[in-house]
This record gives C-alpha cells, structure tokens and sequence, in this order.
C-alpha cells in the first residue's frame, strides 16, 4: 500500500515536469519566433525580386510561422499554471495576433521587394522599341495586351496593362532594358499598390508585436 500510494504522486510529479518543460519550450518557440520571421522578411525584401537569397528568406520565414503556430497551439492546450479558461483565451488571442502580425511583416516585405524590383525594370528600360500588341482584354477597371517586338534577330514578348483594348496588330512603342531585351516590356508601371501594402504593414506589425507584448505581459510569463 505504501508503494503504491508514493508511485502516484511520483507520477504526478513527473508529468507535471514534463507538461511545464513542454510549456516552456513552446513559449521560447513562441517568443523567438517573430524576431526570426522579421529577420528573414528583411533579408527576403531586399534580396532582390525571386532571387536565390530571398527564396531562402521566404522559405525561412514560412518555417519559422509554421514553428510558431504550433508552438501557441501547445501553449493554448496545455494552458498555463493557472488553470483558467481565460488563460487559455488569453493563450489563443496571443496566437492569432501573432499570426496577424507576421502577415502584416509579409505584406510590407513582399510590397517592398516588388516595388524594388519594379523600379529598376523601369530604370534600366531607356531603349524604346516599337511593339505590335494582340490579345487585348478589358477587365473591367484596366485593360491588358500582349506586346511584341523584335531586338536584334529575335522575337521578344510580354503582357502587361494599356491604355485601352487595342485591337491585334496595332502598333505602339515600349521601353525595354537594352542589356537583356528579353525581359518584360515597360509600359504602365504605378506604385500606389505597391505603397499601400508597405504602409498597411508598417502600421499593423508595431501594432500586433504591441498587442502580443502587453497580453504577454499579463500573463506574468506563464
């Protein structure tokens, strides 16, 4: 009787250990987690448009949410020390802010490298070609064509927006980078987008890391 009575609690002791080594090492997961998805969001912004350096970055970063997301899930079924609903509430919200957050990172490292990248297709475009358009189709609030033209002997193509719905074979004139003629034609380029979603992110990662921070914060560490 005596055994059985001192094995129980020795049970009870070890998987109380185990539940908060688990608890523990989910909340490290969860903490670093930003600090590595903003890092590598960073290095992918501005690596250079579908580079090998930014698709380690993206891929980086996509690994690093993915360790995340599980590691607030543990933390929202094993809980806390304090065995409350509402911690396990306060648990989730952390998880769901965070993810937020990381999109918010996502959107203005994506908007920023494809600003970046459209900017210097425009900068290095200053040899002007004429161009033959087909396929024109109006989608509603833009129209878009295929262009074509020739550099040298060969016949280069691209699509992109216009003016308005050409009818095939009319002829217009596009800038193209002399140095690799074979890549998209500069026709209508407009950023706005592309700054709406950085500044979209910018204002909503502070916001979320805030948020996340201050629910933390209650929680005591637990």
């Amino acid at each position: 009787m005596t055994t059985t009575q001192d094995t129980i609690p020795r049970r009870g002791r070890r998987s109380h250990l185990w539940s908060g080594g688990v608890r523990a090492a989910a909340r490290v997961v969860a903490h670093t987690t930003t600090t590595v998805v903003a890092a590598a969001l960073g290095v992918a912004a501005v690596a250079g448009w579908s580079t090998p350096v930014a698709l380690a970055g993206w891929t980086t970063a996509a690994a690093a949410g993915a360790a995340g997301v599980l590691a607030g899930t543990l933390r929202v079924v094993l809980g806390t020390d304090v065995p409350a609903d509402r911690e396990r509430g306060r648990l989730l919200l952390i998880l769901l802010t965070s993810v937020f957050t990381w999109a918010f990172m996502a959107t203005s490292a994506i908007c920023l490298s494809w600003f970046c990248h459209a900017h210097a297709l425009d900068r290095h475009a200053t040899l002007k070609v004429p161009a033959t358009v087909s396929d024109c189709e109006n989608r509603g609030d833009s129209n878009e064509c295929t262009y074509h033209w020739l550099a040298g002997d060969r016949a280069y193509r691209s699509r992109d927006t216009a003016d308005r719905a050409w009818p095939d074979g009319h002829r217009v004139t596009v800038p193209i980078d002399p140095a690799h003629p074979g890549r998209q034609a500069v026709v209508t380029r407009g950023y706005w987008a592309a700054w709406i979603g950085v500044a979209v992110g910018a204002l909503g990662t502070p916001f979320g890391a805030v948020t996340v921070w201050v629910l933390e914060s209650d929680l005591g560490g637990m």
